[in-house]
């Protein structure tokens, strides 16, 4: 199966960024059109076989590239167009199910009421924290996921090397990145702000065990090159991380296009200012494509397994795994192993403490899912009781 797509972008004769030249190949225009095939855009035999199987004829495939208000803007075989979603799914799928910027969805042909989107092609990857807002109590306020972007193959994480450092939230990424499926890198911009980069470089790969640690300056397009083996044609990027950290910057310097509006460090707490309002996929030189996210002013960590802890705290599983006992609560258990190692010093305090954070978080927001699918089971019931009187009160007399 084979479509072909008309993309907001740039050419695909411009070049990815080099190593040995540590530049980006400019675009010819802001706003040029090119023609790429649907594998360029991200399309995987995975999302073939799930289309297949949709009901209904004449759906083809499009990707999101923003949403807003109900409506979509996608990427198909027609160029850029917007659509809107059928009442079904609208009304049948839970809020973490709807699509989101980087699903796959299948829609139908132009008709008066305009195209609609039928279904959310399952995803590969899915970048999910839990709902933002006040804590309230469970009863109150069961648990529901917001989808940050889906389909993502690497998310990178930027931090600022300015008052925005802070080794503790990236941790939290990195549990968020490795929960979703993607991989992860790690950015540290605004080198020009800070005269410790080395010493800050190494003390995140010495968490990060493993994840590529780059060191940039995007405001003055320096240590851009280091992206270049993450930029390969049809793979998606996400840009994550807190308000002001540099990620519109930066992805103005992968695309060298004004694409999103950037502002100065604030002069009262040292930071960048937030201007990125909403999430939108943009295509770079050289065919890769970037999610750009608004800056995270909480992460509330989602989790539906261990893979994100294990993966940010690889150490600490290593540790539990020796203890006595496999239910060990490391407090004052005997031949717990984790408080051997953090005696000995093996083990860095701040570390369990942040593990120990991480994995209370998890738990809870655990806890408010299990009452969310409570909740709607409820609802059902009571629903299908209502409409079950109703239909006994119409239809007595024919018994």
């Amino acid at each position: 199966m084979s479509y072909d797509i008309i993309c907001h972008g740039h050419s695909p004769r411009d070049a990815l960024p080099s190593p040995e030249s540590g530049r980006i190949t400019p675009i010819r225009t802001a706003k040029e059109l090119f023609q790429m095939n649907i594998e360029q855009l991200g399309w995987k035999d995975h999302f073939a076989i799930h289309l297949e199987t949709c009901q209904g004829q004449d759906l083809s495939p499009a990707r999101v590239v923003r949403a807003a208000g109900g409506f979509y803007s996608l990427l198909n075989a027609g160029g850029e167009q917007t659509a809107t979603l059928t009442g079904q799914l609208r009304h049948a799928s839970a809020q973490d199910a709807l699509p989101v910027v980087g699903d796959w969805v299948a829609i139908d042909s132009p008709a008066e009421e305009g195209i609609r989107i039928h279904a959310v092609l399952p995803r590969k990857t899915a970048l999910k924290r839990a709902s933002s807002g006040n804590r309230k109590g469970l009863a109150e306020k069961p648990g529901i996921p917001q989808v940050l972007a889906a389909n993502v193959d690497t998310a990178i994480i930027v931090s600022g090397l300015d008052n925005d450092y802070n080794p503790r939230r990236i941790e939290r990424y990195l549990t968020l990145v490795y929960e979703s499926g993607a991989a992860p890198v790690i950015v540290l911009n605004k080198a020009d702000l800070c005269p410790e980069t080395e010493l800050r470089r190494a003390e995140i790969e010495a968490i990060a065990f493993g994840v590529p640690v780059l060191v940039t300056s995007a405001n003055r397009g320096e240590g851009l090159a280091g992206l270049a083996p993450h930029l390969e044609a049809g793979r998606t990027l996400v840009l994550i991380g807190s308000s002001g950290a540099g990620k519109s910057t930066l992805l103005n310097q992968l695309t060298q296009a004004d694409h999103q509006r950037t502002s100065e460090v604030s002069s009262a707490v040292g930071k960048g200012i937030h201007t990125t309002t909403h999430r939108e996929l943009f295509s770079l030189p050289g065919g890769a494509l970037v999610i750009d996210t608004p800056g995270l002013r909480e992460l509330h960590l989602w989790g539906e397994s261990e893979a994100g802890l294990e993966g940010t705290f690889p150490e600490i599983i290593a540790f539990a795994a020796q203890c006595r006992f496999r239910n060990c609560r490391h407090e004052n258990e005997r031949g717990c192993a984790i408080r051997q190692a953090l005696l000995e010093g093996t083990l860095d305090p701040a570390r369990m403490e942040s593990y120990q954070k991480q994995r209370t978080e998890l738990a809870f927001a655990t806890q408010r899912h299990e009452l969310a699918a409570q909740v709607a089971q409820k609802r059902k019931r009571k629903t299908i009781s209502r409409e079950a009187k109703r239909w006994r009160r119409e239809h007595g007399d024919e018994q």
